[in-house]
């Protein structure tokens, strides 16, 4: 079952996260991408199946791969692979690269809106510098 994070994007069936599958079902594409587990882990309010967000500006199918050998995420992931159940869903973005990137933020948005906090191996917030002006409540009102 997809998350409903997004339901305006069209996300790609689950696949395994490994190289194989990636190489047989990920595009060279620009877009954005989960990282899920199953089943659900706590957050700071609710459950999650949602591991990571992400995004390529160029090609998915690469950045994927990196999560599997080079990327700073790559060791936290290792960690939580050994776990059966880790798996990829993906949506391509049509118009230009920076699209991805306007996406990826607002995803992770949803989120922090949803949860009050970030994905386990998101390591930084969506946003740009003053970006999250909407969280922040006057000192002296």
């Amino acid at each position: 079952m997809l998350p409903t994070l997004a339901p305006d994007l069209t996300w790609s069936r689950e696949s395994t996260l490994a190289a194989q599958a990636i190489t047989a079902n990920a595009p060279r594409a620009p877009g954005v991408y989960l990282i899920l587990q199953s089943p659900d882990y706590p957050r700071y309010r609710g459950t999650s199946r949602i591991l990571k967000i992400g995004m390529s500006r160029g090609n998915l199918q690469t950045e994927l791969l990196n999560h599997l050998g080079r990327l700073a995420v790559a060791n936290r992931l290792a960690r939580v692979m050994i776990r059966k159940g880790i798996t990829v869903t993906f949506a391509t973005v049509l118009t230009d690269s920076a699209q991805a990137s306007d996406l990826e933020a607002r995803l992770l948005r949803e989120y922090e809106d949803t949860h009050w906090d970030l994905p386990l191996l998101n390591a930084q917030r969506g946003y740009l510098r003053s970006g999250d002006a909407h969280y922040r409540t006057p000192l002296n009102p």
